[in-house]
């Protein structure tokens, strides 16, 4: 079964990973990298249809199916990854997150 908060806590870990790792090999993640990264991984999370369905039973509620911000949703897929973006930018910051972690990276070279 599907827990929200459990995704919620899994993403934001996995986010803060891939922070770290492009820090790691010098380089500085950028918001379009982050934003990317979070569809990756959305993409991921829905490719099981059983799975989508309980991602929708958690998440979505009918009238999503005629509101997608990026046209008519057409299959349970969509409908979870549609529902899973939405839930993450309600839930997670990814600018404060992006700055948030590369400053405590940055301090932890300094010290």
């Amino acid at each position: 079964m599907f827990n929200k908060y459990k995704w919620l806590e899994e993403q934001t870990e996995s986010l803060i990973e891939y922070i770290k790792e492009d820090h790691k090999n010098g380089n500085r993640t950028d918001l379009d990298s982050l934003q990317e990264k979070l569809h990756i991984d959305l993409d991921t999370e829905v490719i099981y249809y059983n799975h989508c369905w309980d991602i929708c039973k958690e998440l979505a509620s009918p009238c999503e199916w005629d509101l997608s911000e990026w046209g008519p949703i057409n299959n349970v897929s969509q409908l979870a990854y549609a529902a899973l973006y939405e839930w993450a930018m309600q839930k997670i910051d990814l600018e404060e997150l992006l700055e948030e972690t590369q400053s405590e990276l940055d301090n932890e070279e300094l010290a």
